[in-house]
């Protein structure tokens, strides 16, 4: 199974959180986003990830046509979307739906559930020209070392580094 996380990231490696209200997630990285989320056919998100979407994109379906939305929630929300709570559930749902890919589309406590488990087999980075004191930290666990090679690396729009990276 391919898992793919997408993340967007500050220049001092700090996660950039969609609540955070001085910057905006960058428009040159929806594409990619919304490439890797259509070619799954998923997006595997939490829930305060999930809530900022839907303010976003009011009718989230239409934004996300073809594209199956599972919610990581402690908590159960009052939604229409699949809610799960742990990546292995969410694993197993969307294999029961025949997905071969999984995209993981945010925010930090969705992305180390992934990672800490060693689940992850492919990460989308943007690197932003941004240092912030308010972020989410990718890895907690000090154990875990996951080798990635780097597939690519591109400029997107003026100022944002992306990185596509898989397990070695």
């Amino acid at each position: 199974m391919k898992i793919a996380l997408i993340v967007n990231i500050a220049a001092n490696g700090k996660v950039l959180l969609s609540e955070n209200t001085s910057y905006q997630a960058p428009q040159e990285a929806i594409p990619l986003f919304m490439e890797v989320a259509t070619r799954a056919g998923n997006l595997v998100m939490g829930r305060s990830t999930f809530e900022m979407l839907q303010k976003v994109f009011p009718d989230v379906k239409a934004a996300f046509p073809g594209v199956e939305l599972v919610v990581i929630s402690a908590s159960t929300p009052t939604t229409d979307y699949k809610v799960v709570g742990s990546p292995e559930e969410a694993i197993d749902y969307l294999t029961e739906k025949g997905s071969v890919e999984i995209a993981v589309g945010g925010g930090p406590i969705t992305y180390n559930a992934f990672l800490e488990k060693d689940l992850v087999t492919d990460l989308y980075f943007n690197i932003l020209p941004v240092v912030v004191g308010h972020g989410g930290v990718l890895v907690t666990d000090d154990a875990l070392t996951t080798r990635f090679k780097l597939v690519y690396h591109k400029g997107i729009g003026a100022d944002i580094v992306q990185l596509y990276l898989t397990r070695e």
